[in-house]
């Protein structure tokens, strides 16, 4: 993209996406604009830089400004919301009668409760894929909301990025990550005052209590090593030691008063909350902007209507005349259609700029062909078109060699359909509009950067 062109932005893909979902047509001006502007320009880096220029050119509505302005709303009402809980929740740890906390269940509680469900949260992050990129619960509440407070009636942008997945979902995704990790963070922050509030107001003391006097007293020990260990080395006094581990342990036979200097406890709990609940949620949302910002940055527009959008700005047939040939491409006859490369070497060489250098078949049965086309697939080769007629698209059969060209050449070799009907006498022909129309869908719905659709036409004789 160009260093001049304006960057991406969760506001802007919003209102690109409600634009997108209208029927509003491109006027000619700005089709040629566009089209001037992605000059020397190719694949997703063309489709970025032309689409912001597209939506430059269009009306623009409020939808991402609404959006953006709800999820603010939202942040701050549920940061407030959690601030409060967890002062509330401080007050309420505290033992009324003798005025004391216990820092096991402080520690469980606060801290380990935190840590759960962040662990719960990377291992869903982890199965991501399997969940087709789905909300967690939490962020679909956050959407929901904010769709509903932003008070737009026409939230076709929404279910646009829900549907079409990719960079734009992932956008969406992190920013509503990032919205509950500022939660998180407002949360500990309420943790701190409470437990600061208590320890201003009132002579606070710690204990600890447990049944099994050794196996509590070790495993206390342990926790207490490790929590401090990011500022044990120059800050020890905020270190409780075995002596005071053992002189805060409440037992039956030992009066209710507690030793008077709890500093090491309080200024333990302090530091814990700070290092291990604030902390990582502010490096988490750091590495979910970061993330957010990343998948700005790297949109491909694959998605159906994107697709679309795009071959309308730029025209159907546009030829890429900065598209350098590509010579050694393999070119698969999906079941056998009888074209052969005599045929259609003009078109294959005018229009699609690919010299073939083998030709196969597929989906035949025939496994012998099949191992060749195999073996050829094998050999990377510079590009592959696949040959099918018009009328013989079947979905299952195509998105599963598809699925096996990616798996076998590697996602980053180009995949051009090539789409024709055969006549009586083993002619090419043009495919009718309505398969025309199916086969468009079909290939925009493989959401493949590296694949896109043609279709066979008479050429014009070279004078």
């Amino acid at each position: 993209m160009s260093e001049k062109s304006p960057r991406w932005t969760l506001e802007s893909l919003v209102d690109f996406e409600q634009a997108a979902a209208t029927s509003i047509a491109t006027p000619p001006t700005l089709r040629s604009a566009v089209n001037n502007a992605i000059r020397g320009q190719q694949g997703a880096t063309a489709r970025r830089y032309g689409l912001r220029v597209w939506l430059a050119g269009m009306p623009r509505g409020q939808a991402g400004k609404k959006f953006l302005s709800a999820l603010a709303l939202v942040t701050v009402g549920l940061s407030l919301t959690l601030f409060f809980t967890g002062i509330s929740s401080v007050v309420a740890l505290m033992d009324r009668r003798s005025g004391s906390i216990n820092v096991v269940q402080f520690l469980a509680i606060f801290l380990g409760g935190q840590w759960l469900v962040l662990l719960l949260a990377a291992i869903a992050w982890a199965f991501r894929r399997r969940a087709a990129e789905g909300f967690s619960g939490v962020q679909a509440l956050f959407g929901k909301l904010a769709c509903r407070l932003a008070g737009n009636a026409d939230n076709r942008w929404w279910q646009a990025i829900m549907e079409g997945g990719g960079m734009a979902r992932e956008a969406l995704l992190w920013r509503l990550a990032r919205m509950a990790q500022t939660a998180g963070m407002a949360f500990n922050l309420g943790i701190l005052c409470g437990l600061l509030g208590l320890v201003m107001v009132k002579q606070l003391d710690f204990y600890w209590e447990s049944t099994t006097r050794v196996a509590m007293r070790s495993i206390l020990d342990q926790t207490v090593n490790v929590i401090s260990a990011p500022w044990a080395a120059w800050y020890p006094d905020a270190v409780p030691d075995a002596a005071m581990i053992e002189a805060t342990r409440r037992l039956p036979a030992r009066p209710p008063v507690l030793p008077p200097n709890a500093a090491p406890w309080w200024e333990f709990l302090l530091l814990a909350t700070l290092f291990w609940g604030l902390l990582p949620r502010a490096i988490l949302g750091l590495l979910a902007w970061r993330a957010e910002r990343k998948a700005l940055a790297n949109l491909a527009f694959q998605g159906r209507t994107h697709r679309t959008l795009w071959r309308e700005i730029t025209g159907a047939d546009r030829i890429e005349t900065d598209e350098k040939p590509l010579d050694g491409v393999l070119v698969l006859d999906v079941g056998g259609s009888g074209l052969n490369e005599e045929t259609l070497r003009p078109f294959l060489l005018r229009r699609l700029r690919v010299h073939p250098a083998a030709w196969k078949s597929v989906a035949v049965l025939d496994p012998g062909a099949e191992h060749e086309a195999a073996l050829c697939l094998a050999d990377a080769p510079a590009g592959i078109v696949l040959l099918a007629e018009g009328w013989a698209l079947s979905p299952p059969r195509m998105r599963d060699l598809h699925g096996r060209i990616r798996a076998t050449a590697g996602a980053e070799i180009l995949v051009k359909f090539l789409v024709a009907n055969v006549t009586t006498s083993g002619q090419p022909t043009a495919a009718s509009s309505e398969e025309r129309h199916e086969w468009e869908r079909f290939v925009d719905g493989l959401r493949d950067p590296a694949a896109e659709i043609h279709f066979y036409e008479t050429l014009q004789p070279v004078l």
